[in-house]
């Protein structure tokens, strides 16, 4: 492994500067950057990146730092996957951030000048006709707004109520933004191993994860049987793993593409 932090000349109180690490992939292993909690005076800026390029991976974090002066920040170790679930910390790798000033250099004594006194400034006249004006403006342009709005609610012009037909979909975004990673990745298994029985018979949503898998590609081999297989996985670890969690909605999202992937249920 090798570290490198990416700066070219000195940056400065606000810039945006980017501590990558680079990593050795094993054989059979992904690599997904942790979550980086940093404390004032920097600041994380944005999602990590992370560039796999042959063997090795770059994991790169965009920072700002608020304060001149030397900066000593611990980037986390990240995260390698493997295919059976596993996962495996590396260790965190601490970084010295050499932040200059915005601020000009203070000028010194000789070259400081005094100044003349300033002149006193006039108090100019007020009047309330702009105001006057600007109420007459805003209640011209309000008063159709207003009719119109107590219009729109007139009977006979409300928009219809949502199809009830269908399974109801649970509201993820606002589980996921709630911070319930796990009751998103539990909906999300829940519908697709729902939508695997109705055109699968056998796949009893009873079944473990490994079985159902199994009987898919045993059945259903046109199915897009390796993608079911890690996004199931996946969801899996989101449900039941401690420590840093899979992005649940971003695997929700994939089953729900997946469900539409399907194929008709057997005859």
């Amino acid at each position: 492994m090798s570290d490198q932090t990416t700066q070219g000349v000195i940056p400065t109180v606000g810039d945006t500067i980017w501590v990558s690490r680079t990593i050795a992939l094993p054989p059979g292993r992904t690599l997904r950057a942790a979550d980086w909690e940093v404390a004032d005076p920097v600041e994380l800026l944005g999602p990590a990146r992370v560039t796999v390029s042959g063997g090795s991976a770059d994991v790169a974090y965009p920072l700002a730092v608020w304060r001149a002066g030397f900066h000593t920040v611990e980037m986390p170790g990240p995260l390698l996957l493997s295919a059976d679930g596993g996962v495996d910390s590396l260790r965190p790798e601490a970084f010295t951030l050499r932040v200059g000033s915005v601020l000009p250099r203070p000028a010194t004594d000789t070259s400081l000048h005094p100044q003349p006194r300033a002149d006193f400034v006039p108090r100019t006249a007020t009047t309330p006709v702009p105001l006057v004006l600007l109420l007459v403006l805003a209640l011209l342009t309000l008063a159709p707004l207003h009719w119109w709005w107590r219009r729109r609610g007139a009977p006979g012009k409300q928009p219809r109520a949502a199809d009830p037909g269908g399974p109801a979909r649970p509201p993820l975004e606002r589980w996921a933004d709630a911070g319930e990673s796990r009751a998103v990745a539990a909906a999300a298994t829940s519908r697709l191993r729902a939508a695997l029985d109705a055109r699968l018979p056998g796949a009893l949503p009873s079944l473990d994860t490994e079985a159902v898998l199994a009987h898919v590609a045993q059945m259903r081999p046109d199915w897009p049987v390796s993608d079911l297989a890690e996004v199931l996985r996946d969801l899996d670890q989101a449900r039941f793993a401690t420590g840093t969690l899979p992005d649940a909605m971003g695997l929700a999202r994939w089953a729900t593409d997946l469900e539409s992937r399907l194929g008709p249920a057997a005859a």
